[in-house]
C-alpha cells in the first residue's frame, strides 16, 4: 500500500565525506531505525534543492526529504505490505 504522507519529521544523521546518512527518524511519537538506505538524488523545488532518500526500516519503506532552504525535513511517502 502507497500512502502520501507529507509531515514534519525529526532525522538523525550521520555526516560521511560530503554524504548525508540518515540513521533513523521520529514521526508521530514512533522512532524507526533506518536498515537500508536506497536511492538518494535531489532536485530543485522553485529555487530550492531538495534532497530526497529512499530507506527502509526492514519492513516498511519511506521516502524523506531534506529542504535545504530551511534544513526541514519531511515525510512525504511510507510503501508497506498492508
Amino acid at each position: 500500500m502507497h500512502q502520501k504522507i507529507d509531515e514534519p519529521i525529526e532525522v538523525e544523521v550521520v555526516f560521511l565525506r560530503s554524504r548525508i546518512i540518515p540513521r533513523s527518524f521520529s514521526w508521530k511519537n514512533i522512532i524507526y531505525r533506518i536498515k537500508n538506505l536506497g536511492l538518494v538524488h535531489d532536485a530543485f523545488v522553485g529555487r530550492e534543492k531538495v534532497y530526497y532518500f529512499s530507506v527502509s526500516d526492514g519492513v516498511n519503506f519511506f521516502k524523506l526529504c531534506l529542504h535545504t532552504n530551511s534544513l526541514q525535513w519531511r515525510l512525504e511517502e511510507i510503501y508497506n505490505e498492508g
